[in-house]
């Protein structure tokens, strides 16, 4: 573990807090990261998961077997964010190094080492066709890089503070980010130009995506809400209040019709898109949750905490 990880991990004994009842819906806990889990991703077949942690980890798990298949080491300090590839052979992670790395799920060996940003790298997504990644970081820039060579392609410029977080349209034509600025910005990818801004009145925003047709933005921050935008007009469409804390992650469904978030309440719950109605609450971590993500068959929410466990829940 390196000397940032043991100055500012958390300390041994706010992890002995009693545990509370676990939800119904919790189908198991994964355990094996030695410190918080700070992203989590299903495989595109649903079959597999990556994470990333503060112990400054990637770990590819089988989720039948709740079993860890690799263990990808090399980032200098801790893991902030993770992605699968859409083919499924690849996974990348952005750490609070300053690098990206591209690792190769079949061996677990590490592809590539992106360098170019100045400072710690928060998000990373690849793009559908999985030829390009995108990440952002708190040096106020986004990246993308090809994946076969790890070469940087373009830098993307125009905001003004941290970049917390980063999305693919599932069109690929463009990507939503958003971070220290009460603004969610999109770029067109081929022009590399901020084509709208969207004032989202949030004192910092954690996470982004677009909705399954491009029609819809989803993010959420320090506020404790999660909001969704007419991607089109930046109109706020729901506004979803209900946790008691900042919200560190969101995503929609596969279907867009429902949409997960979890948050430093210790929470993860489940929102309908159309109305903006609480589906469910689900209780069972026992410190702050970072990271979301539903399967591709939509049946699942994956989550990882501060607690340094991974959860997985029947989406109710």
């Amino acid at each position: 573990m390196g000397l940032l990880s043991k100055l500012f991990g958390k300390k041994e004994e706010e992890l002995k807090r009693p545990q509370v009842r676990e939800d119904e819906a919790l189908i198991k806990t994964l355990e094996g990261h030695e410190d918080r889990v700070l992203g989590v991703r299903f495989s595109p077949d649903g079959k597999k998961l990556v994470s990333g942690s503060f112990d400054e980890k990637v770990m590819l798990w089988d989720i039948e077997r709740g079993q860890v298949l690799h263990t990808m080491s090399g980032h200098t300090t801790w893991v902030k964010c993770v992605d699968y590839s859409p083919n499924g052979d690849k996974v990348a992670s952005g750490s609070i190094d300053s690098t990206v790395r591209i690792w190769d799920v079949e061996t677990g060996k590490c592809l590539h080492v992106c360098k170019g940003h100045d400072t710690e790298v928060r998000m990373v997504a690849f793009s559908p066709d999985g030829k390009t990644l995108a990440s952002c970081s708190r040096d106020t820039t986004l990246k993308l890089w090809d994946v076969e060579s790890g070469s940087e392609l373009k830098t993307l410029t125009g905001h003004t503070s941290y970049i917390e977080c980063v999305a693919f349209s599932h069109d690929g034509k463009k990507l939503v980010s958003c971070g220290e600025e009460p603004v969610v910005r999109i770029w067109d990818i081929e022009s590399g130009k901020n084509t709208a801004s969207y004032n989202t009145k949030d004192r910092l925003s954690h996470s982004v995506s677009f909705s399954p047709d491009d029609s819809l933005v989803i993010l959420c921050g320090r506020d404790a809400a999660v909001k969704i935008l007419d991607a089109g007009s930046g109109e706020i469409k729901h506004i979803m209040e209900g946790h008691e804390d900042g919200v560190r992650g969101v995503c929609f469904s596969p279907d867009g019709k429902k949409a997960a978030s979890v948050a430093n309440d210790e929470s993860v719950r489940l929102w309908e898109v159309e109305t903006g109605k609480l589906l469910h609450t689900y209780r069972g971590h026992v410190l702050e949750v970072q990271s979301v993500d539903i399967s591709p068959d939509g049946k699942i929410i994956v989550s990882g905490s501060d607690d340094r466990k991974i959860k997985l829940w029947a989406v109710k």
